[in-house]
């Protein structure tokens, strides 16, 4: 089984084209350079808006230069890009399009499905890279839970 590292973030990010965005590319960039040193080969992503789609554009962009790198995606419920904007809905198919591995969690949106997504990315991991500014959040509880699995947490 490939060591596995999973991502998690907000949705609302600083704005293309900033400095605090770029802060965030070279520090996302760092942080899945050191996982991939510490043996992880696999990447799980949520799928959501905002950093997820940044993190899985990423690995993307690195599948093509390592080849034993492995995307995966765990969708939470079938049509969870229903409400995103339009360029996201765009960024949300070419992941799934581009991924080695999707696994959808539910067949419709329920109470909890989120947290469910997150608590099985986390037991899926080894390695939890983490774009968390602010708690009470989805991202912080996320975080808190692979420190509690005792997962190595790399907060970017």
């Amino acid at each position: 089984m490939l060591r596995s590292c999973c991502f998690t973030g907000h949705r609302d990010l600083p704005p293309a084209g900033s400095d605090e965005r770029a802060s965030l590319l070279l520090k996302l960039e760092a942080a899945v350079s050191d996982a991939v040193k510490d043996g992880c080969r696999r990447f799980i992503v949520g799928g959501a808006k905002g950093f997820d789609l940044l993190a899985a554009e990423w690995i993307l962009t690195l599948k093509k230069v390592d080849p034993s790198i492995v995307l995966s995606v765990y969708v939470p419920h079938r049509g969870q890009e229903d409400h995103y904007p339009a360029a996201d809905r765009r960024r949300y198919r070419a992941l799934l399009d581009g991924a080695d591995e999707v696994l959808v969690l539910s067949d419709g949106y329920h109470s909890g499905c989120m947290r469910e997504r997150n608590a099985r990315m986390v037991a899926d991991a080894a390695v939890c890279i983490a774009y968390v500014r602010r708690s009470p959040s989805g991202s912080a509880q996320t975080m808190h839970m692979a420190e509690a699995k005792g997962l190595t947490v790399l907060r970017i």
